[in-house]
Formats: C-alpha cells, structure tokens, sequence
C-alpha cells in the first residue's frame, strides 16, 4: 500500500446545471476565494468546484478550498450517490460564479448559453451573518 496514493479526480454528472444554495450567507465565503481582480470586475469566473459530503445529508461545494455553496435538494441525493461512489478520489464538477441580484452565486454545470437563471424559491434559508468587528455587532445600514 503506497500512503500518498494520488488518486484522479472523478467527474460529476450534474445535468443541464442548477444554482449552489445560500449565497448570502456565504457572501464572506465568495469574497475571500475571489482575486481581487475578479471582484472589480464582476464578471463570470469559471470554476473547477469539489462536491463532498456535509453535516447530515448536506452535500457541500468547494471552489480554491473554500466553501461556496450547498447542493439543493432537487440534486442532493445524485450528487450524493456519485460522492460516495468517487470516494476515495474527489469528485469535482465545472460551474461559474457570477453576479446576480447584488450578490455572487455558483452557477455547477456548463454555462448556460441564454443566461444564468434565476434561483428558485426558497432555495436560500440561512441568514446572512452579522457584520462585526472583533465580535462588536455593527449596525447595518438598513436598519438594526
């Protein structure tokens, strides 16, 4: 047994695509993978994105070691399936992060040709972290 066995990543079948869960209460998340470059731009940014396994049934996505986004329920249990039958390889799948309503959104699987559709609704449930400094709560610009 060789202990620092590398072993290729597996594609992921994702279908025709879908929208990465709770972009906004990963915003912070999205920023700090994003260069600097790509953030003053605000354009779409292609992205190579890990799909793994989460805290219950949560199927969670990375992109450059950063947790970006969560698999919806639509495709949680085939993205499921094909995380555990990847393992012990990474299974990775192609998306793009882009701008849409103000904030950044992982679009996993190939850039739709008309446009990156909307999220659907209730796909984003938790709320955006509080805006502190050294743990002091700052009040929000919209109101407390």
């Amino acid at each position: 047994m060789r202990p620092f066995r590398h072993r290729p990543p597996v594609p992921a079948y994702v279908g025709e695509g879908f929208v990465a869960a709770e972009a906004p209460a990963l915003q912070r998340s999205f920023r700090a993978a994003l260069h600097a470059a790509e953030r003053a731009a605000r354009e779409p940014v292609p992205a190579e994105v890990e799909v793994s396994r989460g805290a219950g049934d949560r199927v969670v996505l990375a992109w450059r070691n950063v947790l970006v986004g969560f698999v919806p329920e639509s495709h949680r249990a085939l993205l499921a399936a094909q995380v555990d039958a990847a393992r012990p390889a990474a299974l990775m799948a192609e998306g793009v992060v882009h701008r849409s309503d103000d904030l950044w959104r992982l679009w996993v699987g190939p850039a739709p040709e008309d446009g990156f559709p909307p999220p659907e609704p209730g796909l984003d449930t938790l709320p955006a972290p509080e805006n502190t400094i050294l743990g002091i709560r700052l009040p929000r610009p919209d109101g407390p």
